[in-house]
């Protein structure tokens, strides 16, 4: 059973309502008394916080660990919590009943990307509070919820604690207040484990749907403008390429890809984002199917130096057989409230589309063996070997001639660069001359070594050119170095 602790706002307002666990009364009553217990003659442990924009104390009392509870609203686990859909369930439906805490207590030591494997940080978080016990106290509300030091409190559980120091919250604490503690204190530089990728966006995220100026959040969360509005668009690229994989699987179960299967893609979707950012202006259709063609190498487990090698034409030109053409295109879509109408997509784009649609369907039978029959995975696990191979050819091929490209115009941005460099030495000179400090025998060593190089180099680029005396700059070359020609 659930009981519910009615919390007032600072203008007296007590609509806010704060979940409890079913011992909330019996904590509140502990707590109570720990805190009158304070010697308040004595030099008292506080904690200070920023609460409703003021730096606030917060007293400091030592609770049993097992009468607390974790908060199930942490954006620690947010995104890893679809690992197990049954505990998930059972998180939902009573956040503060034995089941629901065990599974929060197991994310809380696992892996952001692989939460059934123990997170390294947290061994040593456990080792740390071990040896040197434990320096910084949690946060409770008066439920005894932990708003601040879930970790600590799984990692001492680990080590056979039998209290925890913890800071209590005022009690008129609402739920703003203590997402506004929790960010503010996670956001901290010092020794707290970060949140992961995901669940930072799922933090950013709640804080636009609760209607925060982006100004605001971008302040809270101590990033720059387009910081915030890329993470925005990450966010809501891989929600969309979660809905794309969803299908049936037995028993009417629904399958799908979640958060965490992107919590490693970080670095691969930021370079994403900049990439079609800059493609959008251009052509939105060419953007689009870059989208469509790095999200498959991302559902593939492919590197970003991989992903840097797919452009928008990345499957015209190397996997011409691999994506089915589409037959059925998708209709033009009106602007609201005017007559206007955008163009549809390509056949090309569609074709991508769907062909990236049918990758996440089959990624998401493979992370869900149990939820498909043996001939669903069986044809899953088929298809995605059968891409898998195709990609790794097409990548093999994108990365030869990218290299052929590279070295057949590193001489040009090589010349560019001295040229500009010669340009500083011209801006250079004539600074010096118009301050009475120049003196061209300084030179004259620098020019020596000028001239031996641009020898060198007609000497080379002059034997290869066809009819140099039909291009300026190859006849600048032959006068500038007084080469005579190799062939006469």
């Amino acid at each position: 059973m659930i009981s519910e602790q009615t919390s007032a706002a600072p203008n007296g307002d007590t609509s806010v309502i704060l979940p409890g666990p079913a011992n909330s009364m019996d904590v509140k009553q502990v707590v109570d008394l720990r805190l009158k217990a304070l010697d308040k003659t004595s030099l008292l442990e506080t904690l200070s916080i920023d609460f409703r924009d003021r730096p606030t104390p917060l007293p400091v009392i030592q609770m049993p660990i097992n009468l607390l509870t974790y908060n199930p609203n942490t954006h620690r686990i947010r995104a890893q919590r679809a690992l197990d859909p049954e505990r998930n369930k059972a998180l939902d439906s009573d956040p503060f009943g034995q089941t629901a805490q065990k599974y929060l207590h197991d994310l809380l030591m696992g892996s952001p990307t692989d939460p059934g494997k123990t997170d390294p940080s947290f061994e040593a978080l456990r080792e740390d509070l071990r040896d040197h016990g434990q320096n910084e106290p949690g946060i409770i509300t008066r439920s005894g919820i932990l708003i601040n030091g879930n970790t600590r409190r799984a990692a001492l559980k680990e080590l056979g604690a039998e209290n925890i120091r913890v800071a209590v919250l005022p009690e008129d604490a609402g739920l703003d207040d203590i997402q506004n503690i929790e960010l503010a204190l996670q956001l901290r530089r010092d020794h707290r484990r970060d949140y992961s990728f995901m669940n930072l966006l799922l933090a950013i995220d709640e804080r636009v749907a609760a209607g925060h100026q982006p100004s605001k959040i971008q302040r809270a969360f101590r990033m720059k403008a387009a910081t915030f509005e890329r993470n925005v668009w990450i966010l809501h690229f891989v929600r969309e390429a979660i809905e794309r994989s969803r299908a049936d699987g037995v028993a009417g179960a629904e399958l799908s890809m979640r958060l965490i299967d992107f919590e490693a893609d970080q670095g691969q979707l930021e370079e994403l984002y900049r990439a079609w950012n800059v493609l959008k202006g251009k052509s939105p259709d060419q953007a689009e199917a870059l989208k469509e063609q790095r999200l498959v190498a991302m559902v593939l487990d492919k590197s970003k130096t991989d992903l840097r090698l797919i452009e928008a034409d990345f499957a015209k030109k190397y996997l011409k057989d691999l994506v089915p053409k589409v037959s059925t295109l998708a209709a033009p879509k009106s602007i609201p409230g005017t007559s206007i109408k955008t163009a549809a997509p390509s056949a090309d784009l569609e074709s991508l589309k769907s062909f990236t649609t049918s990758i996440l369907k089959a990624k998401a039978a493979e992370l869900s063996p149990s939820l498909v029959t043996s001939d669903q995975l069986t044809q899953a696990t088929a298809t995605l070997k059968n891409v898998d191979t195709a990609f790794d050819s097409a990548l093999d091929k994108a990365g030869k001639n990218s290299r052929v490209t590279k070295r057949r115009f590193a001489a040009v941005e090589r010349l560019t660069d001295a040229a500009e460099s010669l340009d500083l030495a011209t801006s250079a000179v004539a600074d010096a001359r118009a301050t009475a400090n120049f003196d061209a025998d300084d030179l004259d060593d620098a020019l020596g070594q000028i001239q031996r190089s641009i020898t060198k180099l007609a000497q080379l680029v002059l034997r290869s050119a066809d009819s140099p005396a039909e291009r300026p700059g190859l006849t600048w070359l032959r006068e500038a170095a007084t080469v005579k020609d190799t062939d006469s």
